[in-house]
């Protein structure tokens, strides 16, 4: 918006007072949609989400990523009577009396091309009883190294890795699809108010002209040139003329306050909008939009992830009902001494090795039913998304051909428009020299508001089709290159 203001406004200023009465902004229609798509509340709004995305995408990458972890226990005081089995099977109750400490360094790695993990490890324990006297003792695992895999089991980490990649590909696609639809209601905003203005302009010289009209028409009524019926009917014209100004004043008003919130503008302005133009003629290959459609719109990212859910649920309920082995391992040294030093001396190793086996032997078809509804589920996603992606394509051909259809349209629509006016300079003429009565006048006044709106409204959707079209395939056609 700063570019817009700084450039574009002009001051109104009271002769008398010489301070600001209202700032005027004067703007094209592409000044509007820069200054929208750089500061207006939608775009404040897409930038969020898209840094929001980022951000998920961040977090969600960070858990492949080696995670490296502190932890301590200083101290643990335990100072307590407790029971205890002799040797003899027999229970009794012995008291115990000791600090503990200890500090550890983990570092893990998740390994996403088969679901399990890996870590690194070092620790040190120190251990002060106090029951008897006081004797002190340190444990030690200087290293050690592990891994826990998971088999015959669904890996999320693979899908995950697969649905991250897929949500941020469609996220930054989105941002780019927010800001041509933020272009889009700029081009809505615009027209709005343009088409407003113009039609208040018009109903001024209307108006001006019917009051002239009307005060020549009591003249040449006194001289029994033209009857009553007619001096009233240019009468009641007037009349209604003024109330369409006053009308088409309040909707300007309320068209320049959309405008003005839809940019974000907090302070009272007015618009001076420059005459809008046709779009620059260029041709738009159906294939060549279709395929850049394809490429560029977030829906396939979309097709992709209803595809990938449907497929990791398919694979879920084929292997978490099956059999579940589990192997864990790991691999270090260690020892123990009353002194510190002593406990990193003449080490140990110590190896764990576990492979774990859970066979379900019977579940009265639950594994089975599960699996033919995720199986169901997967062909109903492949016939939705089949027909979702003809109904995409058929949108971008659709509008491809609306497009070329509303050039012809304008171009028609400017034909007629000069016509209309044509016409009016003449009806006026005539009116003036008595060769047609007030009716045909007004005939011919409304021929040519009718022809006015009409081109306008054909170059706004004109525009729309535009941008459309870009909304659609990511993609300028007229200048032909792809949106970033």
């Amino acid at each position: 918006m700063n570019r817009l203001l700084f450039i574009l406004f002009i001051f109104v200023v009271s002769p008398n007072t010489k301070v600001l009465a209202q700032e005027m902004i004067r703007a094209s229609i592409q000044d509007i949609i820069i200054t929208a798509q750089a500061e207006s509340p939608s775009y404040l709004l897409a930038k969020t989400k898209q840094n929001n995305a980022y951000w998920i995408y961040v977090a969600s990458k960070s858990i492949f990523k080696p995670q490296l972890g502190f932890s301590a226990t200083l101290p643990s005081i335990n100072r307590s009577i407790s029971p205890f089995t002799l040797p003899d099977g027999s229970r009794t109750f012995v008291t115990s009396s000791f600090i503990s400490n200890s500090v550890g360094i983990n570092l893990s790695q998740i390994v996403s091309a088969t679901g399990g993990s890996i870590f690194v490890s070092t620790d040190l324990q120190r251990l002060d009883d106090l029951s008897n006297g006081s004797s002190t003792r340190y444990l030690s695992s200087p290293v050690s190294i592990g891994f826990d895999q998971p088999l015959l089991r669904l890996n999320p980490y693979k899908w995950d890795r697969q649905e991250a990649e897929i949500n941020y590909t469609a996220s930054k696609k989105r941002y780019v699809e927010d800001r041509e639809r933020i272009a889009f209601e700029s081009i809505n905003n615009f027209f709005d108010l343009y088409i407003s203005k113009l039609n208040l302009q018009e109903a001024i010289r209307n108006s001006d002209y019917l009051d002239s009209l009307a005060i020549n028409a009591e003249g040449r009524f006194s001289v029994g040139r033209i009857s009553e019926t007619e001096l009233l009917q240019i009468q009641l014209s007037a009349k209604n003329a003024k109330g369409t100004v006053a009308q088409l004043n309040l909707s300007v008003q309320n068209k320049i306050e959309a405008l003005r919130d839809f940019l974000g503008i907090q302070k009272q302005v007015d618009f001076d909008l420059d005459t809008p133009q046709p779009i620059t003629i260029f041709t738009i290959d159906k294939d060549k939009a279709l395929e850049y459609a394809l490429k560029n719109r977030s829906i396939t990212e979309d097709f992709r992830l209803r595809l990938l859910n449907a497929e990791r649920q398919m694979e879920s309920a084929r292997k978490e009902n099956g059999p579940n082995l589990r192997l864990t391992g790991s691999f270090g040294l260690t020892q123990t001494s009353e002194d510190f030093t002593g406990a990193y001396q003449s080490l140990l190793d110590q190896e764990r090795l576990s492979l774990s086996i859970d066979i379900p032997i019977a579940d009265f078809g639950r594994s089975k039913a599960q699996r033919e509804i995720a199986k169901s589920n997967l062909e109903l996603t492949q016939l939705q998304l089949r027909q979702d992606q003809v109904s995409f394509e058929r949108e971008i051909l659709v509008n491809v051909e609306q497009f070329k259809l509303k050039r012809n349209q304008l171009q028609l629509a400017e034909e007629a428009l000069e016509i209309a006016l044509k016409r009016i300079d003449i009806a006026k003429k005539r009116f003036n020299i008595g060769k047609i009565d007030v009716t045909n006048l007004n005939i011919a006044i409304q021929e040519e508001l009718s022809a006015r709106q009409a081109y306008y409204a054909t170059l706004w959707d004109l525009w729309r089709a535009h941008y459309t079209i870009r909304n659609l395939t990511l993609y300028d056609f007229e200048a032909g290159v792809p949106l970033e």
